[in-house]
């Protein structure tokens, strides 16, 4: 899927069983939020966050265990006050959530 399409779609995972994206909290947010996720095993993952224009903004990725894990993302991370889409991709499969900063 190309990064223009990314804002259209934004609360899909291709691989539902596997990998668990969770809304981040708080949402929306001020100086940073935290976005959860499950995984069925350990895993890399890359988060990918897109503007209002599917324009990639940010992105960073980890190694993270089995369970219950998540990745902090600060207002320095981002261009300006806005809604962003983000996207975590594993091995486990793709899901996408939308984020809100003010």
């Amino acid at each position: 899927m190309s990064s223009r399409n990314i804002a259209a779609y934004p609360n899909q995972t291709t691989n539902t069983f596997s990998m668990e994206l969770l809304q981040n909290a708080p949402n929306p947010f001020i100086e940073m939020t935290l976005l959860w996720f499950t995984l069925p095993a350990k895993s890399r993952v890359i988060l990918r966050v897109f503007d209002s224009r599917g324009q990639e903004v940010f992105s960073k990725g980890g190694d993270f265990e089995k369970g219950e894990n998540h990745m902090l993302i600060r207002r320095a991370d981002l261009k300006e006050p806005g809604i962003y889409a983000y996207q975590m991709e594993s091995e486990y499969g793709i899901a996408r959530r939308r984020l809100v900063m003010y």
